[in-house]
């Protein structure tokens, strides 16, 4: 015969609800240590530097944006991405990647599938159709949080595209706040997948006519504020083949990252980017000159040239990173005529520092 246990609840005066009640109240106390972290934790995790799935700006998880106006590019870029990804390359446009699994989930709301397959078609002649089989399409919105949810579950992801945001969230623009809350389950997605959810987002209109900002993005402050990182795509405003990669935000970044953008070349046969290596000052690329700008850099650059600094010399007063940035900012004076004797000086071939080599 099984002998049961007994216990006298009633000569301890502990009674079923009060054990139901600390029962509860054990697993609420659960529940909020697994959210909780201490300041200890974190140190003792040695953290040194934040991973980053393209070096060194792109970061592994969280949220990013890159924008930009009507025909830069922004989709054709972004697909590159994803190719480069996916099919083991080492670098995209010259940056490293650290991929872990080789795969991306792209979602595609303006071109859709027979478009799609011609466009990639174009970006990816040099690789077999099996090379391409980590990269995963979703061109029905529909429940879009859900079905990332669940295909992330099945097959991890380095790498989520969202093309573009304005559709998958469809309200107003304007509403920070139901933007910040249509975000954050996404922001949560990221961290629950270590993956990086990266949105395409527009400019406003005659926003060419301002230097590359993260306030000119078409939308409320609370999308750019849930960003950990804004890349603006610019076209370039002598030569329609290049493209000016602008990192406008970038909460990890030191800021000479965020004054000067990467020149990109833009291969319009086959949709791909190549970076030339050259590096131009934002306020080099706005359509509408800035007098208050652009032209006090050029009136400190040229004292400091008459005084015979290098234009190396030059680039580190001024705040430009490259020498090619200041020979860059003589030319536009030049062209704006801000000074009689720019004309002579560009074409001098800075004679006299360095015997012209800076240029």
């Amino acid at each position: 015969m099984e002998l049961k246990p007994q216990f006298e609840f009633d000569k301890f005066h502990i009674g079923v609800e009060d054990i139901k009640a600390e029962t509860e109240n054990l697993r609420r106390l659960g529940n909020e240590a697994n959210k909780e972290i201490t300041g200890e934790q974190l140190l003792l995790s040695d953290v040194k530097e934040i991973p980053c799935l393209v070096e060194p700006f792109l970061q592994q998880t969280g949220l990013a944006c890159l924008a930009g106006s009507s025909d830069t590019g922004k989709s054709s870029i972004l697909r590159q991405l994803a190719v480069s990804i996916v099919t083991g390359e080492t670098d995209f446009i010259g940056f490293k990647i650290n991929a872990k699994h080789r795969s991306v989930i792209y979602v595609s709301t303006e071109d859709l599938e027979r478009e799609t397959a011609y466009l990639l078609f174009r970006q990816s002649k040099k690789h077999t159709p099996k090379m391409l089989h980590g990269l995963r399409f979703i061109f029905d919105i529909t429940g879009l949080y859900s079905e990332l949810d669940k295909r992330l579950t099945i097959k991890p992801a380095d790498l989520v595209i969202i093309d573009c945001f304005a559709d998958a969230y469809g309200s107003d623009l304007k509403d920070t706040q139901r933007i910040r809350t249509f975000l954050h389950p996404f922001q949560e997605l990221a961290q629950k997948h270590q993956c990086l959810i990266l949105f395409l987002h527009h400019t406003g209109k005659r926003t060419e006519n301002f230097e590359p900002s993260k306030n000119n993005l078409l939308s409320g402050q609370g999308f750019e504020a849930k960003m950990r990182l804004v890349i603006e795509l610019r076209a370039d405003l002598m030569n329609p083949s290049f493209r000016h990669l602008c990192i406008v935000k970038g909460n990890y970044l030191p800021a000479s990252f965020k004054k000067e953008s990467y020149a990109l070349k833009f291969d319009e046969q086959n949709f791909t980017f190549t970076n030339t290596g050259e590096r131009i000052p934002f306020e080099l690329l706005v359509k509408q000159a800035d007098p208050d700008n652009g032209k006090a850099k050029y009136e400190q650059a040229k004292e400091l040239k008459e005084r015979g600094n290098s234009y190396e010399q030059i680039a580190n007063a001024i705040g430009y990173n490259s020498k090619g940035s200041v020979s860059k900012l003589f030319e536009k004076a030049k062209k704006q005529s801000w000074d009689s004797t720019v004309s002579k000086s560009v074409s001098g071939g800075n004679e006299g520092n360095e015997n012209g080599n800076d240029q």
